[in-house]
């Protein structure tokens, strides 16, 4: 079994328990307040990111350039989405869950391209 296999499983993974408890957290709950600002921020980025990345924007870049901001940058955004979904979960863990799914999908890839890119 292929490392690409077993990421799509985690990805796989990753995505049904999103949804899962998102929805049993608004069943038993209820939406709950509206989330942080700061939370909506890290997950636009994280978002903005994704479409950055496949709309092949860092392949613009120079290949140092792009080098220097890639990983390191989407490192930095996950460690913040984690650290901003924890603060979220006190507030509406309705959002917090779908943040924090997408902040462990996005390190996910983030490893995985990190070991492709040392090959």
């Amino acid at each position: 079994m292929g490392i690409s296999v077993i990421l799509l499983v985690i990805l796989l993974l990753i995505g049904f328990m999103i949804v899962v408890v998102s929805s049993r957290i608004v069943r038993k709950r209820g939406r709950g307040p509206l989330p942080y600002k700061r939370s909506l921020t890290i997950g636009s980025v994280l978002l903005v990111h994704w479409v950055l990345w496949l709309s092949g924007f860092y392949a613009l870049l120079p290949v140092r350039v792009a080098d220097a901001i890639f990983l390191p940058a989407w490192m930095v955004m996950c460690a913040l989405g984690a650290v901003f979904a924890g603060w979220e979960f006190k507030n509406n863990a309705a959002f917090a869950v779908p943040l924090a799914g997408f902040t462990l999908i996005c390190f996910v890839f983030v490893l995985f391209l990190e070991g492709l890119s040392q090959m």
